[in-house]
């Protein structure tokens, strides 16, 4: 299946997971469209000053892939500043939390397995 950029809807969405500010969510493929192998597989911007509040993985997991700019990660209680092309997974029960205060927007690919 191929989706061009155009084709995406971008969605702001508030307070995600008890985050500050609002995010902007656009969404590469559905679960229908991975044959229920993913709950969330997006593309993430993240202004200065907003989050994604902590909260667990499990039994699913989570897939952070740094596209531009910079955020803070907690995972597991491990807190570091990711730049474009860092990673972090968190499963088995883990928890996780991004904040960006870079001072500029920041793109992160999202995609949560089963």
């Amino acid at each position: 299946m191929i989706k061009l950029k155009s084709e995406l809807v971008p969605v702001t969405v508030s307070n995600l997971r008890g985050g500050t500010g609002d995010i902007v969510r656009e969404e590469l493929f559905s679960p229908d469209e991975t044959f229920g192998k993913t709950t969330v597989c997006a593309v993430i911007t993240i202004p200065d000053g907003s989050s994604i509040g902590e909260h667990p993985h499990g039994p699913d997991a989570e897939l952070y892939y740094i596209l531009s700019g910079s955020l803070r990660i907690t995972d597991n209680g491990i807190t570091k500043d990711l730049t474009a092309g860092d990673s972090v997974f968190t499963g088995d029960g883990k928890t996780h939390s991004v904040v960006n205060v870079s001072g500029k927007n920041a793109t992160m690919l999202a995609v949560v397995v089963k």
